[in-house]
């Protein structure tokens, strides 16, 4: 008797790699889900294939939203860096109407600007919300009036600051509502299924029955092929020869 041989997914792939590998071998078992029906057991794992798919994306979707969060935070601190740098300018300009009023912002920026950029993600968002509070107060806001540059740096670090809370905002609901599993985690779970599970039945099955699952497992054999020679390539090593699986019906 023939034995058909399929590739296992490898374990060094990335999780969007096996993400879409997952979604695009439900939608090739539901695009043949008539012809398997029949094989409950099939079904069951594609089920469960289904699930983990879903669940994945979802997972990657809070990750990018994380990305999100990093991007507009590193932008509030990037307007948090033009203020430490007029500061050293205006401690420096021979110009006694500026150093009029320089004189009194100078106390708030010395206390909060050092310790922001200091402080870890929690505690930046709080100092920050107290530098601009501060500089809200009627004795402060005339001086900064007076001091066009700063009071426009000013301004796009509040702006920095309110877009970073509003991600953060739906950030924190988004894990509130979800509860999203690690897609990490995830990843080895499709992994785990489609090797043991999916591949080891598929196996079987075509060396009883290659009319009814040749065709799906050669489908499912390619796209596990194709993930494996993205890591070979990052790696720098060739890709193995495949192995097709027969179409023959065996006899």
């Amino acid at each position: 008797m023939n034995q058909n041989h399929y590739f296992r997914l490898l374990q060094g792939l990335k999780v969007a790699e096996v993400a879409g590998l997952a979604h695009t071998v439900c939608g090739i078992y539901e695009s043949r889900s008539t012809e398997l029906s029949a094989d409950v057991y099939l079904r069951n794992v594609m089920t469960d294939l289904r699930g983990l798919s879903d669940r994945i994306l979802d997972a990657l979707r809070n990750n990018r939203l994380i990305s999100s969060l990093e991007t507009f935070d590193a932008h509030r601190m990037r307007c948090v860096s033009a203020l430490v740098n007029l500061k050293k300018g205006y401690d420096k300009l021979p110009n006694e109407h500026i150093q009029s009023h320089w004189t009194a912002l100078k106390p708030v920026f010395e206390t909060y600007l050092s310790a922001i950029q200091a402080g870890n993600y929690q505690s930046k968002t709080a100092l920050i919300q107290s530098l601009l509070l501060r500089l809200s107060a009627g004795d402060l806001t005339v001086h900064l009036d007076e001091l066009d540059t700063m009071k426009t740096a000013v301004d796009q670090l509040r702006d920095a600051e309110s877009s970073f809370e509003t991600k953060l905002l739906e950030y924190q609901q988004r894990i509130l509502e979800d509860k999203t599993e690690s897609a990490t985690d995830l990843k080895e779970e499709i992994v785990e299924l489609i090797n043991q599970k999916l591949v080891v039945h598929l196996e079987a099955k075509c060396n009883e029955d290659t009319a009814t699952y040749g065709a799906f497992a050669k489908l499912v054999d390619a796209q596990i092929r194709a993930e494996n020679a993205k890591l070979r390539r990052r790696k720098g090593r060739k890709e193995t020869p495949s192995v097709i699986p027969s179409t023959e019906p065996v006899g």
